[in-house]
């Protein structure tokens, strides 16, 4: 396999313009489960190799760490502020009137930085209002508590944010076709991005036709379609084969294919070598024949790995996914894992 240990500079990292002119890299890090001093680690290793967009959350509870990365690599010059773009996103329990507010102005001080490139409505599915647990549930059945608060209103205290000046741009995730139909009837600014899950197993060709139609970039999160418990895409054949031709890892070609179809990746790393993989990808190109194999590869929904259907959110009014896809998805699975366990037992 070949795996450069030279750093990608910057400036051959394409971009993707968003609607309202700003340009993000169209490959971020994503810093899910990287927490404390790992994520310090790796976001100034990151920041050295060459990245400059960075996706974090208020669920991730990694804003501080990361935030004294960014600040440190600012203060030994490797970096100042405007060559970043940062993203966050506000979480379901403060999704109440004036909270958005408050909940930026948290991530901000938390974080250290004066403003933010983009933050993301997390999910369209709100929680009842917690400044301290992240799904509240009752205690007797172990629900999630949902809120009243509508999406379309939440948007609305976001684009106040906006206009305020704490953010350069905002957007949404995990939102279906139709939660962004009704959003943009009445969004004053339209979202730059729609953030969600997209990897070779889950294509989102429709999601994506319909917001390259309303100028909304998509971004890709869990790019690799790597969840435990769930069978490896990158051990696919179809890939492993493709990676070979082109002398590159699985691991490239998926996050390749994306970029070609103007997809914005954000794969997460803790492994150093792996971050570096990961970056070496615009020295070659899928030809177009590879590009038809890896499209083959799609399930639809069935090839979805996070359903984010704990504690029953999947009962939410607002639950953007399929949930007999999710059904389905579950029996398949469930199947495949007695089998497994079978052929153990013969072996």
């Amino acid at each position: 396999m070949s795996n450069s240990s030279q750093s990608l500079p910057n400036k051959t990292i394409p971009s993707v313009c968003l609607n309202n002119g700003i340009t993000i890299p169209i490959l971020g890090l994503g810093t899910y489960k990287i927490q404390d001093e790992q994520a310090e680690r790796i976001v100034l290793k990151a920041i050295e190799l060459g990245y400059r967009h960075f996706d974090t959350a208020y669920y991730y509870q990694n804003l501080q760490p990361i935030g004294r990365a960014i600040r440190q690599a600012i203060q030994n010059g490797t970096i100042k502020r405007e060559d970043l773009f940062i993203t966050t996103k506000v979480w379901p329990t403060w999704y109440g009137p004036g909270r958005v507010e408050a909940s930026v102005s948290n991530m901000l001080r938390e974080s250290g930085l004066e403003y933010f490139d983009l933050v993301l409505l997390h999910w369209p599915m709100a929680l009842i209002e917690s400044n301290t647990e992240m799904i509240p549930c009752h205690q007797s059945t172990n629900k999630a508590i949902f809120g009243k608060d509508d999406f379309v209103d939440t948007y609305y205290e976001l684009e106040n944010v906006q206009r305020k000046g704490s953010t350069r741009s905002i957007g949404v995730s995990n939102f279906n076709q139709k939660q962004l139909e009704r959003l943009l009837k009445s969004a004053t600014i339209v979202p730059v991005t729609n953030q969600v899950e997209c990897h070779l197993y889950l294509a989102q060709n429709d999601l994506k036709n319909f917001c390259s139609e309303h100028r909304i970039s998509l971004t890709a999160y869990c790019p690799l379609g790597n969840r435990p418990g769930s069978s490896s895409l990158l051990e696919n054949e179809v890939i492993k084969s493709i990676a070979k031709e082109l002398r590159k890892t699985s691991a490239q070609i998926a996050i390749k294919w994306l970029v070609q179809r103007n997809i914005i990746a954000i794969p997460k790393t803790s492994d150093p070598k792996r971050l570096e993989e990961n970056l070496n990808v615009f020295d070659f190109e899928l030809d177009p024949n590879q590009m038809e194999r890896l499209n083959r590869l799609d399930q639809g929904e069935q090839g979805r790995m996070i359903w984010f259907n704990v504690h029953d959110m999947d009962e939410h009014s607002e639950y953007p996914f399929e949930k007999d896809q999710m059904i389905n998805r579950s029996r398949k699975m469930k199947k495949t894992e007695r089998g497994l366990v079978a052929t153990r037992k013969k072996i």
